[in-house]
């Protein structure tokens, strides 16, 4: 293999990684509020809605937005793990490529 095609597939291989990695840690530190921060976030939320402090329909809206917390850190794990399969595929299609060039 030429030299020429052994730097572009290492490139290629590094971005690789490099974007599973990013997409890893993006997912990490989106989850980095504190419980305290999120359940501030939620009393402003339902208050602003004009529930009151006790009423079912405060209570309500505290567990629908606990369920929409729950749907954003879901969603951000299967987009962590797509973007880690997406990596790990390019990864494999890089180095059978670079094997049969190798004549391996």
């Amino acid at each position: 293999m030429n030299t020429m095609n052994t730097h572009f597939f290492a490139g290629r291989s590094r971005s690789a990684l490099s974007l599973g990695l990013f997409m890893a840690l993006s997912t990490a530190l989106a989850g980095c509020a504190t419980t305290q921060e999120q359940l501030s976030q939620d009393y402003g939320t339902c208050e602003s809605f004009g529930a009151q402090y006790g009423s079912s329909e405060y209570s309500q809206c505290m567990l629908v937005q606990q369920q929409r917390r729950d749907n954003e850190t879901l969603r951000s794990l299967e987009e962590a793990r797509l973007a880690t399969e997406l990596s790990r595929n390019s990864q494999e299609i890089i180095d059978s490529r670079r094997n049969r060039q190798d004549g391996y």
